[in-house]
């Protein structure tokens, strides 16, 4: 045989066949079939089910189980019909396309919460043996002499990064000698880490749609094998602070993005671990019985021949309604014509009698579409459809106005008589509106963004009046204040809220100018058209925008405050913690006094509900202890 036969025969016995159920037990019935052959009475009644199964014309699923049921009372002796071979493109090693849509992704989810149950109940299972071990095999801490503890600490600071189990074998190994260093316990897949995938299957969708549209662009195929998939690249830092809509997903910090990534990987979840350096995201694979890969463009197979050919290139012929045959028309026609023509323009729709034909003239040929030059209806003529009433868009009237948009409204003055009441000393003693109030106007009133900042601006002069309620202000000062203040203040606000903001910052600084001026009684407030010029930004102006950085300092102090109000209440969550912990400390050593626990007993109450630092000062307070006591 020569290279190439060598080749063919080698490719032969590589590539298996595959049989479908249906190959499978047609191949039974030809085994049987080998070793039995039919009598003349059982031909005769295998020719009767055959022309049965012809004069009732009945389907392959019908013909296989009437099959099954002949072979079970007369042996195999009939095939079934259907497929004997799998799908060739089964047997594919590649994925030309990969992706994952909606259902990909529900059913990745349901299968990682299948493996993530029967990962917890086996991990509870060795839990078990892990006390057991702890508990019947290891030497107490308190037992160990100081070389043995160097040893023990030394162990730990060495593999305390290593996984449970193989931190458990490596414990196995140096415990075959004496046995100082207790195992790990393997902690389970909490409901959070589930959150956690399912944000990582979002990032593996997006990924693979870059991946394949770049490999696309730049002409190449997207084609990977199914035994290696793309890797998933994840940042802990994006992961952490991922957001959908603004709303952020998780609300977790990046040492815990990383906690989770590692949990994940324990339980080989996560498969593939690449780390390179800490400036650049980790790689990892799927676990490939839980992802769900799905194939977009599967392999084409080869066309049959003598297969007829149908161009994919459509043309497009211009469609013209002007006719091309004589026009010998009577003058009474042109004008019908002419009238009809008008008719249509108006935005009158043609008969259908009347219809022109010509449109149809290039839609008539194969692979060939004509221009139309007016729009068809959709609907179908004018059979109207009923629509529910859920889409109906014939909207209801909507209300414009309701009491308490009038009773707000009504507080809006004219500009002159405010003017007249602000120099006449009306409000020398106002107190703004209350913000409670005007988040109700914004939740329920009626009006529009540039009323309710009218309104909130007359408010605003009225609460600045108090400044100069020692001081004579004339009404034309007073009318080219509110003027200027109408171009300044709450422009290019489109948000009442924003507003309602604002106007809180403006209160605050004109109490505290207030409070300035009466403690310095020696300066006196400047007028009101000169204290709210835009251009006094310096605060030895003594203008109103002079305050800002003054409200800075303000703002910089109240958060200073709530840091400072946080830090106590976490410090007095520490020293109530500490102070539970020493009682219970008390009321465990004063049980082992009385006799209630023994000295193994007091170590695990310990070593569970307290913590570590206890455990250590623990034989000297029970050496403290039995020597006050001696």
């Amino acid at each position: 045989m020569n290279k190439n036969t060598d080749n063919n025969v080698n490719k032969a016995q590589k590539s298996k066949i595959i049989f479908s159920p249906i190959g499978l037990y047609n191949q039974a019935v030809k085994d049987g079939l080998n070793t039995r052959k039919p009598d003349p009475i059982l031909q005769h009644t295998i020719k009767n089910f055959i022309d049965n199964a012809y004069r009732n014309k009945l389907t392959n699923t019908q013909y296989n189980k009437a099959v099954a049921v002949f072979n079970t009372a007369h042996g195999l002796l009939l095939l079934k019909r259907g497929n004997e071979r799998e799908n060739e493109q089964k047997q594919y090693a590649y994925i030309n396309y990969p992706y994952l849509d909606r259902q990909a992704v529900k059913g990745t989810m349901d299968k990682y919460r299948q493996y993530v149950f029967q990962y917890n109940e086996k991990t509870d299972v060795e839990n078990d043996d892990i006390r057991k071990y702890n508990n019947t095999v290891v030497a107490q801490h308190f037992q160990l002499s100081e070389t043995q503890k160097k040893r023990k600490a030394a162990f730990h600071t060495q593999n305390k990064k290593e996984f449970a189990r193989d931190y458990n074998e490596l414990v196995i190994q140096e415990n075959k000698g004496i046995a100082i260093i207790p195992k790990r316990a393997i902690q389970k897949i909490k409901y959070s880490s589930e959150l956690v995938f399912h944000v990582l299957v979002g990032f593996y969708v997006s990924q693979l749609r870059t991946r394949n549209a770049y490999l696309l662009e730049m002409k190449k195929s997207p084609r990977t094998l199914k035994n290696s998939l793309p890797k998933l690249k994840i940042d802990h830092r994006k992961l952490a602070t991922h957001k959908i809509a603004d709303i952020p997903r998780l609300s977790i910090c990046k040492k815990t993005a990383q906690n989770h990534i590692k949990r994940l990987r324990e339980a080989d979840i996560l498969i593939n671990y690449l780390r390179i350096n800490q400036n650049k995201p980790v790689s990892v694979n799927f676990n490939p019985l839980i992802i769900e890969i799905l194939e977009g463009n599967p392999p084409k197979p080869q066309p049959p021949q003598n297969k007829p050919f149908n161009s994919l290139i459509e043309k497009s012929l211009h469609d013209s309604n002007e006719t091309t045959r004589t026009k010998i028309l009577k003058e009474k026609e042109i004008k019908d014509c002419a009238n009809s023509t008008a008719l249509i323009k108006s935005g009158s729709m043609p008969e259908q009698d009347n219809e022109s034909n010509s449109e149809r003239l290039a839609g008539g040929y194969k692979n060939t579409k004509g221009i139309r030059n007016e729009k068809q209806n959709s609907f179908g003529g004018a059979n109207k459809i009923i629509l529910p009433d859920f889409l109906n868009t014939t909207s209801k009237p909507i209300k414009t106005s309701n009491q308490l948009t009038r009773n707000f409204l009504n507080k809006l003055e004219d500009d002159q008589v405010l003017a007249k009441k602000l120099a006449a000393g009306a409000y020398d003693h106002y107190k703004g509106e209350r913000y409670d109030y005007l988040l109700k106007i914004v939740q329920y009133g009626l009006l529009s963004t540039e009323d309710f900042k009218q309104v909130i601006l007359q408010d605003f002069m009225k609460s600045s009046a108090k400044i100069w309620k020692k001081h004579n202000v004339y009404v034309g000062d007073w009318k080219n204040t509110i003027n200027r203040l109408k171009g300044q203040m709450f422009v290019n606000m489109v948000n009442k809220e924003t507003v309602i903001a604002k106007l809180k910052e403006y209160r605050w600084k004109l109490e505290f100018a207030r409070n300035w001026f009466l403690k310095k009684e020696e300066v006196n407030a400047l007028f009101p058209f000169a204290y709210f010029d835009k251009t006094r930004t310096k605060s030895n102006e003594l203008g109103f925008y002079g305050l800002h950085s003054i409200w800075k300092s303000h703002l910089k102090y109240l958060e200073k405050k709530e840091i400072n109000g946080k830090k106590e209440i976490q410090d007095s969550n520490i020293r109530k913690r500490r102070l539970s912990a020493q009682k219970k400390l008390t009321r465990a050593i004063s049980k082992y006094e009385l006799g209630t626990y023994n000295q193994e007993q007091l170590f695990n109450y310990v070593q569970d509900n307290l913590p570590h630092e206890y455990l250590l000062l623990l034989p000297n307070l029970i050496k403290n202890q039995n020597t006050n006591l001696a």
